[in-house]
């Protein structure tokens, strides 16, 4: 696997105190996930992939949670959401934890991940995981990007640089391959495909969302020059009239009412 597809947690930590104010994307999915689940009982969750914590609370306070649990592999992610969502009167805790390391004490009645998975390396190890692992009746709720994120970017790169330019989100997994994982797994899936279009002012007001969001490098294989970032904005303009970013993504609702 590309080493773009593993997720630098010492960069998670640089970008930690500026992620929620640039996390527009990120709420827009959770609100589709949160559609999916909203008439589901759930008084217990986890979050995994949880960051700053901010949706982790929104989450506790939406289900008006007795414990509410998040998890993720930065520390500094983890100690900023300590230090503005962890509530002992309130039930939030944060510990820092991978997502392959669920455990049975981190079972909930719902285990949600919101624009997190993209990034593991081994999406199959991680539902294999949770299989192995819940013995209690649960809801997996979870969004996921697809391969044509960005791919209005990635169509520029390869016109303006070199057609063999190849973006992280071109290696997330397909739509077809999420399914797939997770039938391996489970039976009671509910599996859907949106697509978010947000427009930017400047190829620089892209590029910035998108690094003060978690993905440090887009393309480290290219060093951006102020040529190539004019002849890259203007090829977007003489393309679609604007600066466009896709966002696709599934969302995905599992039910497991077997008990082990």
């Amino acid at each position: 696997m590309s080493k773009l597809l593993s997720t630098n947690p010492l960069y998670f930590e640089k970008v930690a105190k500026t992620y929620n104010k640039n996390m527009h994307i990120q709420y827009e999915v959770f609100r589709k996930v949160l559609e999916l689940i909203d008439s589901q009982p759930i008084t217990t969750i986890t979050d995994i992939g949880c960051g700053t914590g901010i949706i982790t609370k929104k989450l506790h306070d939406h289900f008006n949670c007795s414990k509410t649990l998040g998890l993720d592999q930065s520390e500094a992610m983890i100690n900023h959401a300590k230090s503005n969502f962890q509530s002992e009167s309130e039930n939030i805790l944060f510990k820092q934890k991978s997502a392959y390391e669920f455990s049975k004490e981190d079972q909930a009645d719902l285990i949600f991940s919101n624009a997190t998975l993209q990034w593991l390396p081994n999406l199959d190890l991680f539902f294999k995981t949770l299989k192995n692992t819940i013995t209690t009746p649960t809801i997996i709720a979870f969004s996921i990007f697809l391969p044509t994120t960005y791919h209005e970017l990635a169509q520029g790169l390869k016109h303006i640089i070199n057609k063999s330019i190849s973006i992280p989100a071109e290696q997330f997994k397909s739509y077809d391959d999420i399914k797939t994982i997770c039938s391996r797994y489970f039976q009671d899936i509910t599996l859907q495909k949106h697509n978010i279009i947000h427009t930017y002012p400047s190829i620089y007001e892209l590029l910035n969302i998108i690094k003060l969001t978690g993905t440090k490098e887009l393309y480290p294989q290219i060093k951006f020059t102020q040529n190539t970032l004019k002849a890259l904005e203007e090829w977007l303009f003489s393309n679609y009239d604007k600066i466009p970013a896709s966002y696709e993504i599934a969302i995905g609702k599992i039910i497991i009412n077997e008990i082990k």
